[in-house]
């Protein structure tokens, strides 16, 4: 699918690199490809990211723990702290703008933690609390949108209970989140915030980018497709579309993918 205006040369190298990072387990490729940042830019993040590393290693050689030499260096010395007051701006959810800011949205603070840990030699995961994106650092829980707090259990069951009330704590997610995940969960956060700011190129191109790493996930498909009609792109939603019925033909999608297929096949014969 082409669409020349939305989707351009830079955005297809972007979509081929981020299914590969997932692949690989590369967060750091990733979040590049999520923000479509250029060789240049990419490497700079990396020689920073490397850097810190550097610093936490040392901190951690003066006999600091895994949690303090982390946040010594990235809150304390660097000042990386969420944003609260402007917590929807898209640029919470873009790594080159987090580091340049020192605020972010929890997952990508946590995913900076991550990287910076994992260069270091410290067991660093992403933990993917409904609603507020944590990390486990060494086996503990750790909020790098609170400085590097720790979380006991309770406060993390808090926290799942403001975002999804009346549901049982499930202890799954306390589970390492891989990298497409992880990926995916800034691209949902960054179409959110580029709807609240009306910028519909930017939510489809997150869309298209969330469908190369959850191809199995229909609903996303068929956001896909409605947002590449709305756009007056027919001939590339047709498509989509066929491909939706095809896909989830067992499910509601499919059915939604069967009728728009031919809703679309019939106003292409009328304007014809």
């Amino acid at each position: 699918m082409a669409i020349p205006e939305l989707w351009s040369d830079e955005d297809a190298k972007a979509e081929e690199a981020l299914a590969r990072a997932a692949r690989e387990s590369d967060l750091l490729s990733a979040l590049v490809a999520v923000e479509g940042l250029d060789e240049r830019r990419a490497m700079g993040i990396a020689e920073v990211i490397a850097e810190w590393s550097v610093q936490v290693r040392l901190e951690r050689d003066g006999g600091a723990s895994p949690r303090d030499a982390l946040a010594t260096v990235l809150a304390q010395r660097e000042g990386f702290i969420g944003d609260t007051e402007d917590y929807f701006a898209p640029d919470n959810s873009r790594i080159s703008c987090a580091l340049e800011r020192r605020r972010a949205q929890p997952i990508v603070l946590s995913a900076i933690w991550i990287l910076v840990g994992q260069g270091a030699g410290i067991e660093v995961v992403g933990v993917g609390l409904p609603g507020h994106f944590v990390v486990g650092v060494d086996g503990l829980v750790v909020d790098p949108f609170t400085g590097g707090r720790f979380l006991s259990i309770e406060q993390c069951r808090e926290l799942a209970a403001r975002a999804l009330p009346g549901r049982p704590f499930d202890n799954a997610w306390l589970a390492p989140v891989p990298v497409g995940a992880i990926a995916a969960r800034v691209l949902r956060n960054l179409s959110h915030a580029l709807r609240r700011k009306g910028d519909e190129a930017g939510v489809y191109r997150a869309t298209r980018l969330l469908s190369v790493l959850e191809p199995d996930d229909g609903p996303i498909w068929v956001e896909l497709a409605r947002q590449t009609e709305a756009h007056g792109a027919w001939p590339e939603a047709l498509a989509l579309y066929r491909h939706i019925a095809r896909r989830f033909a067992d499910r509601r999608e499919g059915q939604i993918g069967e009728m728009k297929a031919l809703e679309l096949e019939s106003r292409t014969r009328i304007l014809n």
